[in-house]
């Protein structure tokens, strides 16, 4: 690599994350059904995954941190599809199908039902998940299955900013996850307000 990354913009991401997390399991006492639980679940793997993208960029591993960023939008339209578009048989279907290692299903499609579910109780989130899905598609999967961009960053030099981006998307994938929740919940907003500042300051500075 060439110009070498900053370890403090590095450091405010992880911060940044960490808090993330702790705001999402802040709301743990308030879960009440087998949903809300599934839910949950999503985003602690969205939480883990991204903290593993903070680690991968830290020790130059650029290839892997982009790979995880498909699971990562994976775990944010999956986890609001269970919590807000499937039906209960669908959501029981799904549990026995994961028990069993079965594939369970399109992102696309889910990510298409989701903005309709959505749109009934907020019409400005219609199609913003088909919209995340589409404008990564190509780009996650290249990584995700290893195409020649993917294993090139493992031997070429790349600006910072490459890897930063990844940092910033994938924190702003989390923030995305907790917004949604958190508008269609009801629940007080100012928490997840600042913490977004705080991200806009880590891209800026």
């Amino acid at each position: 690599m060439g110009e070498p990354l900053r370890g403090e913009k590095i450091q405010r991401y992880r911060e940044l994350v960490e808090s993330l997390t702790e705001l999402g399991r802040s709301h743990v006492k308030s879960i009440r059904t087998n949903r809300q639980q599934l839910m949950y679940f999503y985003f602690v793997r969205c939480a883990g995954l991204v903290s593993g993208v903070v680690v991968l960029v830290e020790h130059n591993n650029l290839s892997a941190a982009y790979a995880l960023e498909k699971s990562v939008v994976d775990a944010v339209i999956n986890g609001l599809y269970i919590g807000y578009a499937a039906d209960d048989t669908e959501v029981e279907g799904l549990v026995s199908m994961k028990l069993k290692g079965k594939e369970t299903g399109s992102v696309r499609k889910r990510a298409a039902k989701l903005g309709a579910a959505l749109s009934k109780h907020r019409k400005y989130m219609a199609g913003q998940f088909v919209e995340l899905f589409e404008k990564t598609k190509e780009f996650v999967n290249e990584f995700a299955h290893g195409g020649v961009l993917s294993t090139s960053l493992d031997v070429i030099e790349y600006a910072p900013q490459v890897a930063y981006k990844v940092l910033a998307d994938c924190t702003l994938l989390m923030i995305n996850f907790l917004g949604n929740v958190y508008i269609l919940e009801n629940i007080e907003l100012s928490p997840l307000n600042a913490l977004m500042e705080k991200f806009k300051q880590a891209r800026l500075r």
